[in-house]
């Protein structure tokens, strides 16, 4: 069995030979789009900069359970904030590997939301409607994503 690392510098060589070929093709993706916003949830603050986030989604279900009958407040930090959406991954992903990309979908109307700047600019995208919405609280143990894609309807 290869080693992990010369799999991958395998791998990245084969993509190489192709990228020639690649820029010869043609792709047309679509339709959804979502601004994601990756998350911590803070269990406890050490000062203004510094603070310890709630490692595991059990952790922070036993927090929730607690707010039961009473109000809570729950602390989240925004790690970064990045495209979304099946779509415009598939079809930047695509687009990096100098395939001819052809994007028509929800990336922010009239305007095109900022995040997909990038991509566009790899690809020829048309955006038809406001992109959805994901707040994606990430813990140790998997990721808690929170949707909001009603207009996308």
């Amino acid at each position: 069995m290869r080693e992990p690392s010369e799999f991958r510098e395998q791998v990245a060589a084969r993509l190489l030979t192709m990228v020639e070929p690649a820029s010869r093709l043609r792709a047309f993706v679509g339709l959804d789009g979502f601004v994601d916003e990756i998350i911590h949830v803070v269990d406890k603050r050490d000062n203004a900069e510094a603070y310890q986030r709630v490692p595991t989604i059990s952790r922070f279900s036993e927090r929730i359970a607690a707010a039961a009958g009473h109000s809570t407040n729950i602390e989240l930090v925004n790690q970064r904030t990045k495209l979304g959406g099946n779509g415009p991954i598939m079809a930047n992903a695509l687009a990096r590997l100098g395939i001819k990309v052809t994007y028509v979908g929800a990336l922010g109307y009239p305007n095109m939301h900022p995040v997909f700047n990038e991509f566009a600019r790899r690809a020829e995208v048309h955006s038809i409607a406001d992109a959805g919405h994901t707040d994606a609280l990430e813990f140790d143990d998997g990721k808690l994503m929170f949707a909001k894609s009603a207009h996308l309807n």
